[in-house]
């Protein structure tokens, strides 16, 4: 039951940092200048790098350990995931009652317009190709021993899913709140994100297994 309470409170709090991360790129490219974008999807990157720092459990830095651990596990990744989602929609719900919602909602609202008009398997490709960024990461920023790398690899592939427009489940959560859009086709989009980006993280886990099977071999 510890164990519980622990992956409880650190997803809750990774959670927190995703929207910190997610209300803050929202800000800046709400202003309409494709500079302030990139600079934003920078700026994201602070909640993604704390998570690693502080080691917090986040979906998707998690879900590509599959492979790793015992059946057990997916009760982890199962509670993992809701404590996320709920951290990430309690913040995000408290920030847009403040004098910044306006703006937040604003911003989230085209973004989620998009979303909710695109097709099924389109989400479904872009959550997998977040996975295996956000795979790519995770273990990039655990096995680099400088310091220099290892911020390299928490904040460039955040970028890069970002400016491209690929799915994340968590962060979605943070644009969905604020938007204030919810329905049985959000449900069903947040589960193919979900599976998405299990599936790209675990998909990228199992070549590199496979890499390093054929080197022995």
């Amino acid at each position: 039951m510890k164990k519980y309470f622990k992956i409880i409170i650190s997803s809750i709090l990774a959670g927190f940092c995703i929207t910190l991360g997610a209300s803050t790129y929202l800000m800046c490219s709400s202003q309409g200048s494709y500079g302030l974008k990139i600079v934003g999807s920078f700026l994201f990157c602070f909640g993604f790098f704390t998570i690693l720092s502080l080691k917090f459990w986040l979906y998707t830095g998690k879900v590509g350990n599959i492979l790793n651990n015992k059946p057990k596990y997916f009760l982890d990744l199962a509670v993992c995931f809701i404590f996320n989602i709920l951290g990430t929609v309690l913040l995000a719900a408290f920030i847009k009652l403040t004098r910044a919602g306006d703006a937040l909602e604003n911003a989230a609202s085209s973004i989620v317009a998009a979303k909710q008009n695109d097709t099924w398997y389109s989400i479904l490709f872009l959550s997998i190709l977040c996975g295996i960024v956000i795979y790519i990461a995770v273990c990039g920023y655990e096995h680099s021993t400088n310091p220099l790398g290892k911020v390299l690899f928490a904040f460039i592939p955040i970028v890069v899913f970002i400016l491209l427009s690929f799915e994340h489940v968590i962060a979605n959560a943070c644009y969905y709140t604020y938007a204030g859009v919810f329905n049985l086709k959000v449900i069903g989009y947040f589960a193919l994100m979900a599976l998405g980006n299990g599936i790209g993280a675990v998909f990228f886990d199992g070549l590199l297994k496979a890499i390093k099977y054929l080197d022995k071999e």
